[in-house]
């Protein structure tokens, strides 16, 4: 799919320490039409073991929408080596729409170190 350079942004943030948990990180304003997640990673500054998702948090921010996982690592856990980017796979439905907020969650496999910075692409629309 090719996409303008207008409509991408990007996301880089650190998410702290995480276990069976999530964080919201931003929510979509109302009038931007949702967003398309394209890619997404993370970076710990501590070896262990932990599963992140990029999620859809809803309108409240406060739980994850009903199929709202919209990114994660792969199946089961993923071993993160210390400062070493863990690509996360995409969805084929990666949509947040307007007005709700884009989380981070950790999927009880682990906990993510102090400094977990979480990085992504995103295109405006669908």
């Amino acid at each position: 799919k090719e996409i303008e350079m207008a409509n991408l942004g990007f996301f880089s943030n650190n998410i702290g320490a995480l276990s069976n948990d999530f964080r919201p990180v931003f929510k979509i304003p109302a009038d931007w039409g949702g967003i398309t997640v394209l890619n997404a990673a993370y970076i710990t500054e501590t070896a262990g073991t932990s599963r992140l998702q990029i999620v859809d948090l809803g309108t409240a921010g406060t739980a994850v929408e009903a199929g709202g996982t919209i990114f994660q690592a792969s199946a089961g856990s993923s071993v993160a080596a210390a400062g070493v980017p863990n690509t996360l796979a995409v969805a084929d439905t990666a949509f947040i729409p307007a007005g709700n907020w884009v989380g981070v969650k950790e999927a009880n496999v682990g906990t993510t170190g102090a400094i977990t910075i979480v990085t992504f692409a995103f295109a405006h629309g669908k």
